[in-house]
């Protein structure tokens, strides 16, 4: 694995996509409820929403709003081993890796989880882990109190690769509803605003019954509607 894409990952912070360990997960002589933490990470990236690759990095201790710490580790997992534990256990196989690395001149172990077919179950209980859930890492954490909905499951199922969106446009009569068509075309008229000479003054009000203009708190506005045809070919723009 690149030295390059893990030294850049001590400058993330743990995500659906990455997770730090300080210690290596106990395997070797482990009860089952200690294996079960491990299985149960593997699950909750398996299941995770991203678009990449997620990578447990053992042996980094997180900085937030830094970079993480590399504290090494003085053993490493067997990947094969690992494999066949972790794929006895579910319902379909488990594509990751473990693969032991050197940044910083220490030994750091990275479990690669491969974006793959959801959801992935365990068969059996074991440990503290349940038959039949699907256990999904949100944001940094793997809660196995709070396994995946079944809204959620039938999400997984829908595959990125498995859509196909096309979308169409099509316009109608408002109407009649007729179908027009994709394609539609428009005249439009160039009105120009005339000189301001030829737009007619606002007139004074008419005069009442006795010869005398009605009375208003308000005098004439003469100019009237030359600013109104100003105001409506002002610039919007």
């Amino acid at each position: 694995m690149k030295t390059q894409l893990l030294e850049s990952l001590l400058y993330e912070e743990e995500s659906p996509t990455l997770d730090f360990k300080k210690e290596q997960y106990p395997f070797s002589k482990a009860s089952e409820e200690e294996k079960s933490e491990l299985v149960k990470d593997i699950l909750g990236f398996a299941n995770a929403w991203r678009r990449s690759d997620a990578y447990i990095l053992i042996g980094v201790e997180e900085v937030r709003g830094g970079k993480s710490e590399v504290i090494g580790i003085q053993n490493h997992l067997d990947d094969h081993t690992l494999q066949q534990f972790i794929n006895s256990l579910t319902n379909q196989p488990v594509r990751f890796h473990y693969e032991a690395a050197t940044i910083e001149g220490k030994q750091v172990g990275v479990i690669r989880i491969e974006q793959q077919t959801r959801p992935i179950y365990l068969k059996k209980k074991y440990g503290k882990l349940d038959k039949d859930k699907v256990y999904v890492r949100r944001g940094s954490s793997t809660d196995p109190q709070k396994p995946a909905t079944l809204d959620e499951i039938a999400q997984m199922r829908v595959e990125p690769e498995d859509i196909d969106a096309n979308l169409a446009v099509v316009f109608s009569n408002p109407d009649t509803k007729e179908l027009i068509g994709s394609h539609l075309s428009i005249e439009a008229e160039l009105c120009n605003l005339p000189p301001s000479y030829s737009i007619p003054s606002l007139p004074d009000l008419p005069r009442n019954s006795y010869g005398f203009y009605s009375t208003s708190m308000h005098r004439t506005n003469h100019q009237y509607y030359r600013e109104l045809a100003h105001y409506i070919y002002r610039p919007l723009a």
